[in-house]
């Protein structure tokens, strides 16, 4: 038996109850993938591989079948009201059969986004796609016995300095940090194209978060950008906006090009001096417990914190090991609140926790409301 066959066992041996939960990921390819994005380190791949089977799973991912970019980019589209908002697209597939995605960051509106649409909205929607993306994979890595990854091409035409929102580039972080953790070892190539020349100051807020083997596959093109994409991608997958052929009644077809939000769709603050409040410790955490005595009960939540960001996620106590049926998202609601109903996983206590870990000095106040209802 081979090193990697040795080690796929191993991890197949120690996430066998998960891997129960989500067949796909105990495919050779799947383990392999993390194997390489993790140096072979079992020990580190274990907890965040079983963290990210739970997750997909608390999403609903491991019953949904996508099979095609267009399936994807139909689901995602419809997960929220402000998902026009959200830049970026599934674009179809490249010459060696990778995944290919258009993210048009400089039309967005980092400033007017984090006042219209909820944060969970974004992650979800990052979280979906990539998820939709890796069955895709898994499905062509079958049939061809071939490893594929994802190509991206990140356009920032129309980005100016002024229209840098740090608070808007700590939230990109945030999500990247958490796509990491969930797909490790997916990108191939990413393509930057249009870059301003304050590009470095983008680079510097973001690289912390991006490992090392995603930074080396990142590509700032020059003025020769097109020639670089049709090098990878055939002319009649790209759209003609960024260089293809391929036909549509807008030069960016389907791709979504986001753009400025109108401050008459900004969130308009509620009157929340109603709501129960709890207290966060610095480098700890809280959580409301609630019941639910019937199957067929949903949980339904509404929070907000005006000093910073939290870790926020759903368990369901059990006397072993807590079930978790809502992942564990960083979440900034001071600008609009957290809300959300998910169907409950059968009776029993459920524990909303909020996490302040990364928070060193100072407790943070969050305003919430939580009910259990009835179908």
């Amino acid at each position: 038996m081979s090193e990697e066959s040795e080690l796929i066992a191993e991890l197949k041996d120690a996430l066998r109850s998960e891997l129960k939960l989500y067949p796909d990921y105990g495919k050779t390819s799947s383990l392999n993938r993390w194997l390489v994005g993790w140096d072979n380190n079992v020990e580190a791949i274990t907890p965040k591989l079983r963290d990210a089977i739970v997750s997909l799973r608390a999403l609903g991912l491991n019953k949904k079948k996508f099979s095609t970019v267009e399936e994807v980019n139909e689901y995602c589209d419809s997960l929220s009201e402000h998902q026009s908002l959200f830049p970026g697209s599934l674009l179809g597939h490249d010459k060696q059969g990778n995944v290919v995605s258009v993210i048009p960051l400089g039309r967005l509106d980092g400033y007017g986004l984090l006042r219209t649409a909820k944060v969970s909205d974004l992650f979800l929607s990052k979280v979906v796609e990539s998820e939709g993306v890796m069955q895709i994979l898994r499905r062509l890595e079958q049939e061809t016995g071939k490893q594929l990854g994802t190509v991206v091409i990140i356009d920032l035409d129309g980005l100016s300095r002024d229209a840098i929102d740090l608070t808007g580039l700590k939230v990109v972080n945030n999500i990247l940090a958490r796509l990491q953790d969930l797909f490790p070892d997916v990108l191939r190539k990413a393509f930057i194209i249009n870059a301003p020349s304050f590009v470095q100051m983008i680079f510097m807020a973001i690289n912390p978060c991006l490992s090392k083997q995603t930074q080396q596959k990142i590509e700032v093109c020059g003025s020769n950008w097109r020639d670089r994409l049709r090098d990878t991608i055939s002319e009649d997958v790209l759209f003609e906006q960024w260089g293809g052929i391929r036909r549509s009644s807008l030069p960016t077809g389907h791709i979504r090009m986001a753009g400025k939000v109108k401050k008459e769709d900004y969130f308009r603050d509620e009157d929340d001096n109603d709501k129960e409040k709890i207290t966060v410790p610095a480098r700890g955490y809280n959580y409301v417990e609630v019941e639910a005595d019937s199957d067929d009960h949903k949980l339904e939540w509404w929070f907000k914190c005006d000093s910073g960001d939290l870790d926020f996620h759903v368990v369901k106590v059990e006397d072993e090991e807590d079930t978790i049926v809502w992942p564990k998202f960083r979440l900034l609601t001071q600008f609009v609140p957290e809300k959300r109903t998910i169907d409950l996983d059968g009776p029993g206590t459920y524990r909303l926790i909020f996490e302040n870990y990364h928070g060193k000095l100072w407790s943070k106040t969050v305003k919430y409301y939580v009910n259990v209802l009835s179908q």
